[in-house]
């Protein structure tokens, strides 16, 4: 769940959440080492790296302790339980059991009231993070996760990063490729399929341009359309090279954004997060990416499909993880560079291999070397059955 400090019910269910990972220690301590239990999957949501990680253990039936996604929300919990997962509630006295035979955690954005149990009991830690970042960070951003047993990483360069710029020791960071774009790699889902998933049925036939932009980060009052465009005419923009390219623009603005889903015209449809967090099915959809500093470039890099950068200025106070030297498509400084580059790669798509497949294969050869071979997400569940049978033996 993504925590809204205005929102007094989400300091109730920390207050919750902690009060039960507090009753929790002492059962741990009487118990021992817990040899048999749980792992737990924590993040905003059961999508992304962990999704496809729970996914992949249960295709492993069985071979693996039960994989818990843990929530605070108790509508997002139940709606978990009505699709099938297995998920608990943080907030409720029930959990206290689940978090007293937890074996590990994995996460992909922090622990909450999770960091108690890792500083109080042996619990195992791994993290995956949710994005391949343009933004800059330093050794201090990554407090939390400088204690985890392991970081699970794309790509031998990535490590390199998360060792010399983040301040990780170099044995707990583990490449292992990006578990969320297994999809993307493997890419057997049916287009039909993904549009009734996200609700396009009316849209069959028409090519789809992603607008996916970054919220506003480190500089506020950033605006999420660029070149001092407001939101109407920029889509009314899109919209009519749209119309010429029988196509229709997805808007999926950031989680950070705050912006609902709402109806911007027949050719431009909003996709919200909170109501859409599949980002992957609406990646294989898209045959056109507009983007700006948002990390889903690095994710849509593997379809090698045309992507356009809006050369706006980055919002990182801490200045670039991956620099601009990453951004492999092409550049666009305004509005009408970027509607006739749009038209270009909905008319005429071979037009941007032709220019930028070089580039384009140079990037997604250094952001994930030989990982991304669709197995990423078995190797991650293979270091957590190590650790876990490390324990097992050492018992």
């Amino acid at each position: 769940m993504k925590i809204d400090r205005a929102n007094a019910s989400h300091w109730l269910y920390l207050a919750l959440f902690t009060l039960n990972v507090a009753i929790a220690i002492p059962l741990r301590w009487m118990s021992g080492r817990n040899r048999s239990g749980n792992v737990l999957l924590y993040g905003h949501k059961l999508n992304g790296n962990l999704a496809a990680i729970y996914e992949q253990a249960e295709r492993m039936d069985g071979l693996l302790p039960p994989l818990v996604f843990l929530t605070m929300d108790p509508a997002y919990h139940r709606q978990l339980l009505a699709d099938g997962k297995s998920s608990a509630l943080a907030i409720s006295p029930r959990c206290i059991t689940l978090l007293a035979r937890t074996r590990a955690v994995v996460s992909d954005h922090g622990l909450h009231a999770l960091a108690l149990l890792a500083r109080f009991t042996r619990v195992r830690l791994f993290d995956v993070w949710h994005g391949i970042p343009y933004k800059g960070f330093d050794a201090q951003d990554f407090a939390v996760q400088h204690r985890y047993d392991e970081t699970w990483v794309p790509s031998p360069l990535l490590k390199t990063m998360y060792v010399e710029r983040f301040g990780f020791q170099a044995e707990r960071v583990q490449v292992t490729g990006y578990a969320r774009t297994d999809r993307l790699v493997d890419r057997h889902e049916p287009t039909e399929a993904l549009r009734a998933q996200l609700g396009l049925e009316r849209t069959r036939g028409r090519r789809v341009v992603l607008f996916a932009p970054t919220w506003k980060q480190d500089a506020s009052g950033r605006s999420i359309f660029p070149f001092g465009v407001d939101q109407s005419a920029f889509f009314e923009g899109l919209s009519r090279v749209c119309r010429r390219a029988h196509a229709i623009v997805l808007f999926r603005a950031h989680l950070n954004s705050g912006v609902a889903r709402e109806t911007v015209s027949d050719d431009v449809i909003s996709v919200p997060h909170a109501e859409f967090p599949d980002t992957e099915a609406i990646l294989l959809l898209s045959d056109v990416l507009v983007c700006d500093w948002s990390s889903i470039a690095f994710d849509y890099l593997l379809l090698d499909r045309p992507t356009i950068f809006l050369d706006v200025e980055p919002p990182f106070v801490k200045g670039f993880s991956l620099g601009r030297e990453y951004r492999f498509g092409a550049v666009v400084s305004g509005m009408d560079e970027l509607l006739g580059r749009l038209e270009q790669a909905l008319l005429d798509p071979d037009a941007y291999h032709r220019e930028f497949s070089l580039r384009h294969a140079q990037v997604k050869a250094a952001v994930y070397g030989d990982y991304a071979d669709g197995q990423s997400a078995r190797r991650c569940l293979d270091r957590l059955q190590a650790f876990l049978s490390r324990d097992e033996f050492s018992r």
